[in-house]
């Protein structure tokens, strides 16, 4: 499970959520900043596979809305997943609203 310093570090969108929300988001579901996420861009955060929501924690995609993507772009995102199997890709759009 990664710790929120290293999240806000890979990603300094998060630093828009608020304090509460962030105290509530579920770093269970997530991915340690994985490279391969890092690699294909700022916005592109890695979730483990199989996590399952838990009660009384926020899922980051019910706090930022996920980016519109084109299918190349969920081609290369399926790619990566296939390559590195214990993780799903989510690509976020951190400047709109949820």
């Amino acid at each position: 499970m990664p710790q929120l310093p290293d999240l806000l570090s890979a990603y300094p969108w998060l630093q828009r959520l608020s304090a509460d929300q962030l105290g509530r988001l579920d770093l269970a579901e997530l991915a340690d900043p994985h490279p391969a996420a890092l690699a294909l861009g700022a916005t592109v955060v890695a979730y483990r596979r199989g996590a399952r929501p838990r009660p009384g924690w926020v899922s980051l995609c019910s706090l930022v809305p996920a980016a519109p993507i084109s299918p190349a772009r969920l081609a290369q995102l399926g790619k990566v997943e296939r390559a590195n199997p214990g993780i799903v890709l989510v690509e976020y759009a951190p400047t709109q609203e949820p």
